[in-house]
Formats: C-alpha cells, sequence, structure tokens
C-alpha cells in the first residue's frame, strides 16, 4: 500500500502521479487537505486529459515526484 500524500505540504508546481497512472501539475491548492487542482501532464490511459485540468481527490494521488 501506498504512503498517503499529504495535501496541505503540496504547492502549485508540484508534479504528482495519479491512481490511474497520469501525471500532473498542482496548479492550485485550496489547502483543505482533500482536494488539489491540477493540470494533466499525461495519460497514457486518456491521452486526451492531457492539457486539461481537474480537481484530484486526496486518495486519488498515489506520490510526489521530482521537478527538473
Amino acid at each position: 500500500m501506498n504512503e498517503v500524500v499529504n495535501l496541505m505540504l503540496l504547492d502549485p508546481g508540484a508534479n504528482i502521479m495519479v491512481r490511474n497512472g497520469a501525471t500532473a501539475e498542482v496548479i492550485s491548492n485550496p489547502k483543505d487537505g482533500v482536494w488539489v487542482v491540477v493540470k494533466y501532464l499525461s495519460s497514457p490511459g486518456d491521452p486526451t486529459l492531457e492539457g486539461t485540468e481537474d480537481m484530484v481527490f486526496a486518495q486519488d494521488v498515489v506520490r510526489v515526484l521530482e521537478t527538473q
């Protein structure tokens, strides 16, 4: 089981991986610990998501990725 990611610590610009294997950049964080607003960077399972924005639920965040 993956370790829980604390959304309260995510700042805009952080890159995350979500449960469906997609990667996304945090563009806004209401700091409620439940949701973050992201822009999808890649989505192997659904390429139509790439470049779109959406809210991601805390339990769907698998891990924080290293930014370059």
